[in-house]
């Protein structure tokens, strides 16, 4: 097998269940890539809306979608998180088609919702959905090249995208919104050929809390929305300080985005390593933290390079960042499946997502004001925050692995 191949292999997750489920990943993230990247401009120029009436309505809609993540876990419990993830797969489908008859704010306002509300309740069932398909020591992994797909297909969709783009037609941006439904329905039909996955209904432990009501799990999940916020840095605040404060380029944004995608694809497995228990996720966590204060400082110093340099100091930068998105991705798998209660595994995914949504919410309106009124100090700041999520995760993550009720659920799935 030539080196290439070899690459290209260890890219792909083992035969079976696990890599159908990493190709629905590859699937819906193609269409959400191909509609996504002329998102904006189908909006303005085909709906008619305004920017702000778009971003009022995504708002809106990010503000009311967390609410069916518990909700939508526990159906999952009940039902099957496969049944309860298609089922969301088929409504995101039908959904997105009704954009295609919007014409005014109020319509696009119902389509968001009800896209997002699906969205939402899908992310629970279809991370719950892996925990029944393999055993605890692999989810990491599992999750890890689930993500390497999901940049895969997300940079081929916004590549197809700009062909789209191009025509500049509505007939064009039509193929943006029936390319992502198209995407929904192949995903389903591979969802209707994997198996249930269903194991058997265990008697819930009376020790054990519901999920709304552990408070340390829902607190190392806030933890994990904040080291998050470095999404928001990367396609935010380096933006925002690129254009405004550097001498760098306008078009190195573009190429740093790509070295931030490239090197997410190649090394977010690797990054996953020992992390598949409570302790060693934990320590992802704070790694992640020193990370990303790392990434924060260095930017800080590029406000006053000549262009060359800034780029090359950016490029750095960008690095340290994507280190620590891939050890918080890792954290937050690890922890959030090691204390998950085994029969409420649903619920507790749902309210993982919950917590960590609503810590991320305000990470957008923080990066912009540090960044853009901070300069370097701002940056500095971010970083602390940073610092202190990660750090504080350690030992709220011993605490509560340690725990009679969480040492009990981790022996039964064992």
């Amino acid at each position: 097998m030539s080196s290439t191949s070899k690459g290209a292999a260890a890219l792909l997750p083992p035969r079976g269940p696990l890599r159908a489920y990493a190709l629905t990943t590859l699937i819906d993230w193609i269409g959400n890539g191909l509609f996504h990247t002329g998102a904006i401009v189908f909006f303005t120029r085909v709906v008619g809306l305004g920017a702000a009436q778009v971003g009022l309505g995504l708002t809106l809609a990010a503000l009311l979608g967390p609410a069916v993540s518990v909700p939508a876990g526990r159906l999952g419990d009940r039902l099957g998180h496969r049944r309860v993830y298609l089922a969301t797969v088929l409504v995101r489908a039908v959904a997105f088609a009704g954009y295609l008859f919007v014409d005014s704010f109020a319509g696009f306002l119902a389509v968001v919702c009800a896209i997002t509300l699906a969205e939402s309740a899908g992310r629970p069932v279809k991370s719950a959905y892996l925990a029944q398909l393999l055993d605890s020591t692999a989810l990491v992994g599992a999750s890890a090249y689930s993500r390497v797909m999901l940049n895969i297909g997300f940079s081929l969709g916004s590549l197809g995208a700009g062909a789209a783009l191009a025509l500049d037609s509505h007939a064009g941006y039509a193929v943006l919104v029936l390319g992502n439904c198209l995407s929904y329905v192949l995903v389903a039909a591979v969802l209707l050929r994997m198996p249930d996955g269903e194991r058997a209904v265990r008697t819930p432990d009376p020790a054990r809390r519901g999920a709304l009501r552990d408070g340390r799990f829902l607190l190392l999940a806030a933890l994990s929305g904040l080291l998050y916020v470095s999404a928001d840095m990367l396609n935010i605040g380096l933006p925002l300080w690129i254009s405004q404060r550097t001498e760098a380029p306008r078009w190195s944004i573009a190429v740093l985005m790509l070295l931030n995608t490239a090197l997410a694809i190649l090394l977010q497995v690797r990054a996953a390593r020992g992390s598949d228990t409570v302790p060693g996720a934990a320590v992802a966590g704070r790694r992640s933290g020193l990370a990303l204060l790392a990434a924060c400082a260095v930017t800080a110093t590029t406000s006053a390079l000549p262009p060359v340099a800034a780029v090359a100091v950016l490029a750095v930068a960008v690095t340290l960042l994507t280190a620590g998105e891939l050890l918080s991705s890792a954290s937050g798998w690890g922890i959030s499946y090691g204390l998950a209660a085994p029969e409420r595994q649903g619920e507790y995914l749902g309210a993982w997502a919950l917590s960590s949504d609503l810590a991320r919410a305000g990470g957008p309106l923080l990066v912009a004001v540090l960044v853009g009124h901070g300069g370097g100090t701002g940056w500095l700041a971010l970083g602390v925050l940073f610092l202190a999520a990660g750090a504080v995760t350690v030992p709220v993550a011993g605490r509560a692995a340690r725990a009679p009720s969480a040492v009990a659920a981790e022996q039964s799935v064992r």
